[in-house]
């Protein structure tokens, strides 16, 4: 005889790479707390399947509630090929349905997977026609360099139509900042009227949370989305410093050092 036995899931997560906005199809892996339960389908995409407590809702069809209490919960994701740095994230569940006169935005709607973007990582491939800068972050004065570890690095193109990128620094205090986008030949005042450079200035916002130096034993896994948050609320412990600003050139990949005041 056969049983059928049918399920709600509460929503998936979409990994994607923040530079080019594809889905990561090679496998990740992904660390969940106690009681949520996760699983990688053929598409990439891994599904939370159950929560603790939450049983009756997966199997309530006739008259499910649309939008359930949630609670947060911390996730982690690693690349095992080292293409995309390691983070943490926090996820609300269970993801809501829509129902009449009651509408869910893609942010919570349980039909939509939840979309966490990789930062760049020291081994991604580049690509030749990228604007790269290879940045270092260092305790100032320390020698030999001491690096700084999860810098929040915002680096904004001085070129129109590219906007703020954002990345980490690793755990030796190395980010790699890339302009995907740069046009290979910019307007320029000078009396060419053309030019290949443009200007990035570069913000680094360090939370006194998750960052630590190259020496620690122990290095947090950042949350990007919660360190921007942290910044816009004026937490206590985060500090935004405006660093040298840079020459790109779409093309070319150029180095620099920045010495930071830390603790």
């Amino acid at each position: 005889m056969n049983e059928c036995i049918d399920r709600r899931v509460f929503g998936a997560i979409e990994f994607v790479n923040d530079l080019t906005d594809a889905r990561v199809l090679e496998p990740l892996q992904v660390t969940a707390p106690a009681g949520l339960t996760l699983l990688r389908n053929r598409s990439g995409l891994y599904v939370i399947r159950a929560i603790d407590g939450e049983d009756d809702y997966t199997r309530q069809f006739d008259d499910p509630p649309a939008q359930p209490a949630r609670q947060p919960f911390t996730l982690s994701v690693q690349d095992p090929q080292a293409r995309f740095l390691p983070q943490s994230f926090t996820l609300l569940l269970p993801r809501w349905l829509e129902a009449p006169g009651a509408p869910v935005d893609d942010a919570d709607n349980a039909l939509r997977p939840v979309r966490i973007r990789l930062i760049p990582g020291a081994a991604l491939p580049l690509r030749a026609t990228w604007a790269v800068l290879r940045l270092q972050v260092v305790v100032a004065g320390s020698q030999p360099p001491v690096g700084l570890a999860n810098v929040l690095v915002e680096a904004s193109p001085g070129a129109v139509g590219l906007g703020v990128r954002r990345t980490l620094t690793d755990r030796h205090g190395e980010a790699l900042v890339i302009i995907a986008d740069a046009p290979p030949i910019l307007p320029d005042s000078g009396p060419v009227g053309l030019t290949r450079d443009f200007k990035l200035a570069i913000s680094l916002v360090l939370d006194a949370s998750v960052v630590r130096t190259s020496a620690d034993k122990i290095h947090p896994l950042a949350d990007p989305t919660l360190i921007l948050q942290r910044q816009t609320a004026g937490a206590a412990g985060v500090t935004v410093v405006s660093a040298s600003g840079q020459l790109l050139r779409a093309g070319q990949s150029r180095r620099a050092v920045e010495q930071v005041t830390w603790p």
